[in-house]
């Protein structure tokens, strides 16, 4: 079920939601999945359709509106499941969600956007998970009206692959004064193959720039800021902290460098590399 707007006495009166009210925010948006096993969900969502010929980062899935890459478990779960196909050669197609909506922090005011979600374990670096790539992220709507990356800015709030293990990786990407890719990162320990909650505050309540925040969250406990002091350019800034963003949730296989890697004759598809996600939500500052 995907709902717009649901604030004070509507969040109260409301069935029992997976997303849980935030003290001093109200709930702009949200999507609990909680409709029929089976079905692909679109209420609220674009699903990309593409080749690994359209894609970045040399990732070799194929983008589908499969009910097996991207299905609603009938139990508030959406899987996100990267499926290995074919013989020779063989072939993957996993799915990726971008969310209709795009929305923006306004001027003393701070916004979140949240998701609980469980990825595949990659705790001890098991090589049938090589090349998988589980994301919760966000790109300046820019990207989808005519804007060039990383000039529309990229926020990664849930980004692993086998590499990492046991960690996730909060980044965001910018292009610099010098016309360059610009990123700053920070890493979390967590627990894989288990449900939490990942989330990142902009956060404009500061009149001065230098000072306002984009700060992600891992259970609630922050674990990374950055602030305008350390983007150190009003205009990137700007971009990054004052236009508007949509969602993205996606499973990618393979990829350049540090991007995952190659996937090999030994990674596996299936409900073990999914993404589960329980909900999404979008929060204002009240």
């Amino acid at each position: 079920m995907m709902i717009t707007q649901l604030t004070g006495l509507s969040l109260f009166f409301a069935k029992a939601l997976a997303v849980p009210p935030l003290s001093g925010y109200s709930v702009t948006w949200y999507d609990e999945f909680d409709g029929p096993k089976g079905s692909f969900p679109t209420d609220g969502w674009n699903v990309k359709i593409t080749t690994p010929a359209e894609n970045f980062n040399d990732e070799q899935q194929f983008y589908t509106n499969y009910a097996s890459n991207g299905q609603l478990w009938g139990d508030g779960q959406l899987f996100i499941t990267p499926e290995k196909r074919g013989s020779n050669p063989q072939y993957w197609t996993s799915a990726r969600l971008e969310s209709q909506g795009a929305w923006y922090c306004p001027p003393g005011k701070a916004m979140i956007f949240q998701a609980d979600l469980r990825g595949p374990d990659f705790t001890g670096n098991p090589s049938n998970l090589q090349g998988i790539w589980p994301a919760f992220w966000a790109l300046g709507n820019a990207c989808r009206n005519g804007g060039s990356w990383p000039d529309c800015g990229e926020w990664d709030i849930f980004e692993t692959i086998n590499d990492l293990g046991d960690k996730n990786q909060a980044v965001v990407h910018y292009k610099k004064t010098d016309g360059q890719n610009g990123s700053l990162s920070g890493q979390v320990q967590y627990t894989g193959g288990q449900y939490h909650t990942w989330a990142i505050k902009i956060d404009r309540r500061n009149t001065d720039w230098t000072q306002q925040k984009l700060i992600w969250y891992k259970d609630g406990a922050e674990y990374l800021t950055v602030t305008g002091a350390n983007i150190g350019n009003f205009q990137i800034w700007e971009k990054l902290a004052y236009k508007s963003f949509f969602m993205i949730l996606n499973v990618a296989v393979g990829g350049a460098g540090s991007h995952g890697g190659p996937w090999t004759s030994a990674t596996i598809g299936g409900t073990a590399a999914a993404l589960r996600v329980k909900y999404v939500a979008v929060y204002h500052s009240t």
